[in-house]
């Protein structure tokens, strides 16, 4: 439901040639780049209410969060809101003066005087509101209408301090609708929460995009949302984290020194590395090799003498949990994206005709330098940045197994996955930070995503204990029919009582908490590529203690059907049918129920003296366990 297929979006307001209705519907911001770096500006638009009232955006960012001014002619009253909505922190709360009556069907002349902290706003030339704010100091500006208000709209105009007309639109055709981002999807793409919004973020892409290429393998809406979203890279090198699925890709870089949520940019690139190994398509390399080159030396030049990235920036130190506090200096996170993103990319890199040499020593620097500088010994496991050495964060830890870098037989995976099991498990799942990072101001909260990467970990260091103890607490209570939040989809994040845990923004519907959907596929039913577009693959089932597991693995080049149980007697069968053309491997599945030292293997009737099997494309492979 996260993927949207291209052209399917309906336009998001009513254009007439009287003006443009809105509808219970929050502004949407002019897009342009220029605009998001407005300072001083008047804004100014004509509006007739139909119900209740309308709203305006000022000093606004790309995700449409700035200085909302909400008017409610049926309370005589105006305020000011810090974010998108009336759901928002308020600013300021103002009766409408006593020489202005608004009434229903009435055309009335707004104007917002913006100049960074001071915002004065007239309506028919009678002054209704002057603010000064220390929320918001720039951005772009949009119309809208708080649930239950319908209004319309026209003659939006934008002049700046000086006199210069910046915009202008008489809102009567649809002309408009590309400016602001409110026409349809030019591109199939993958969104955040398919009731909530229409953006796509880079973070999210590691997960949901697997999660698609497994499930309905939707490869086009991967491949679209790595098109829109790797435009937004900037020459720096880092990407700017969101998209509105609405816009088109970019021409060009983005010549621009800032960005939020920095560890979204190392997530794009393990996303595209993903990809690559799932298609195998040259053109591809090329492209997002020289992404994920200017990426990766970019993050090389932020890192100290002792080896370590350092965040400079606080801007740049949101994450998924945009609700925390940022990160800044040497944080564990971004530390381990970062090495992960350098691992999964080296394939990426070199087939796209970069000396991955390179890449590699500095993943071996790197994993040296995060084991010996960012693990603690008192908490037993990586601790959250050195601003906060008395807490960890879920994610980091995981991130660090599947990076590698707990290089120290100390810092072991069986220790790490222990110590997120002892510190961090509630009956309803993990809890996403421990108490040291709670008590510095973090949300006790469970994250679907973050557990994604637990699990990950855990499936692929083989652990078995520490993936079922996530299989049966978090992802159960989504899927019970029974639950009173049931909606047959993945929930974006939890309380630590194990509901439904943003309140009314919660997402009930969201890819990045797909997780188990990719791993179980590669996991259990054990297939996975080992060369790039599956032309290599091994069958490497983990059980977790089920008697069967049986599917078929879509590939851009053929499928792979895979089907392995026990008998009543716990003896193995396994069948893999793979397309013609690639080739592969069968690892006897872990545990077996039988010993293999015990047993007779029997390749389509043939014994065999090993315990792992060459799989022909074209040919079926059987194998048969019996016992000596």
């Amino acid at each position: 439901m996260t993927a949207i297929h291209k052209g399917s979006i309906p336009d998001f307001v009513e254009v007439t040639s009287k003006g443009t209705w809105v509808e219970s519907q929050a502004p949407q911001v002019q897009g342009s780049a220029a605009a998001a770096q407005l300072l001083q500006y008047n804004f100014t638009f004509s509006v007739k209410v139909a119900a209740r009232g309308f709203g305006f955006l000022v000093l606004a960012d790309t995700l449409n969060s700035g200085i909302y001014i909400a008017c409610d002619i049926d309370q005589g009253t105006i305020m000011a809101y810090a974010g998108t909505t009336p759901i928002n922190d308020v600013i300021q709360i103002a009766s409408l003066p006593s020489n202005l009556t608004m009434t229903s069907g009435t055309w009335y002349s707004v104007q917002a005087s913006v100049a960074m902290t001071d915002i004065v706003i007239t309506i028919d030339g009678v002054e209704a509101m002057s603010i000064s704010q220390q929320v918001r100091f720039f951005g772009s500006y949009g119309f809208g209408a708080s649930f239950g208000q319908r209004a319309l709209f026209r003659d939006l105009s934008v002049v700046s301090s000086s006199g210069e007309e910046l915009y202008s639109h008489s809102l009567t055709n649809s002309s408009f609708l590309p400016d602001f981002f409110l026409g349809t999807n030019p591109l199939d793409a993958i969104v955040d929460g398919s009731r909530r919004d229409r953006i796509a973020y880079t973070g999210d892409l590691d997960i949901s995009g697997a999660a698609t290429l497994s499930s309905t393998h939707g490869l086009k809406y991967v491949l679209g949302s790595l098109k829109l979203l790797g435009s937004y890279q900037t020459t720096t090198g880092f990407f700017i984290p969101t998209a509105k699925i609405q816009q088109e890709p970019l021409p060009t870089t983005l010549d621009v020194s800032i960005t939020g949520l920095i560890g979204y940019s190392f997530n794009i690139l393990t996303a595209a590395a993903t990809l690559y190994m799932h298609t195998g398509d040259a053109a591809l390399a090329r492209e997002w090799g020289t992404k994920a080159q200017k990426m990766l030396d970019w993050a090389d030049s932020q890192t100290l003498e002792n080896g370590l990235l350092n965040i400079s920036d606080v801007s740049f130190g949101g994450d998924w949990n945009y609700y925390d506090p940022p990160q800044a200096g040497v944080v564990t996170k971004f530390n381990v994206v970062y090495a992960y993103a350098l691992q999964e990319c080296l394939i990426l890199l070199a087939d796209g005709g970069i000396n991955a040499t390179v890449y590699q020593k500095r993943l071996s620097a790197l994993r040296q330098a995060i084991d010996t500088h960012l693990w603690s010994d008192d908490l037993q496991a990586y601790y959250l940045s050195e601003g906060i050495p008395d807490g960890f964060g879920q994610d980091s830890n995981a991130l660090a197994i599947l990076a590698g870098v707990n290089l120290d037989p100390a810092h072991s995976t069986q220790i790490i996955l222990s110590t997120l099991s002892r510190d961090l498990m509630t009956g309803v799942g993990p809890l996403s930070f421990s108490n040291g990072a709670v008590e510095a101001g973090f949300q006790r909260g469970i994250s679907p995503f973050a557990s994604a990467y637990h699990l990950r970990a855990a499936l692929h260091s083989g652990n078995g204990t520490a993936a079922l103890e996530l299989l049966d607490s978090l992802w159960p209570p989504m899927i019970d029919e029974q639950n009173a939040n049931y909606t047959g989809t993945m929930w974006e994040y939890l309380d630590s009582e194990g509901r439904p845990g943003l309140g009314i923004t919660t997402s009930l519907c969201h890819g990045w908490s797909a997780g188990p959907t990719a791993e179980l596929s590669k996991y259990v039913l054990g297939a996975r590529p080992t060369r790039p577009g599956w032309a290599e693959f091994k069958v490497a089932p983990l059980t977790l203690g089920l008697k069967a597991a049986k599917g078929k693995v879509p590939t851009a080049n053929g499928s792979i059907d895979v089907n392995w149980s026990f008998d009543d007697q716990g003896l193995l069968n396994v069948v893999v049918d793979a397309s013609l053309g690639m080739r592969g491997k069968l690892y006897l599945p872990e545990p077996l129920l039988v010993p293999a030292a015990s047993s007779t293997f029997r390749v389509n009737g043939v014994v065999q003296d090993n315990t792992t099997f060459e799989i022909t494309g074209g040919e079926k492979l059987v194998l048969t366990q019996t016992c000596k």
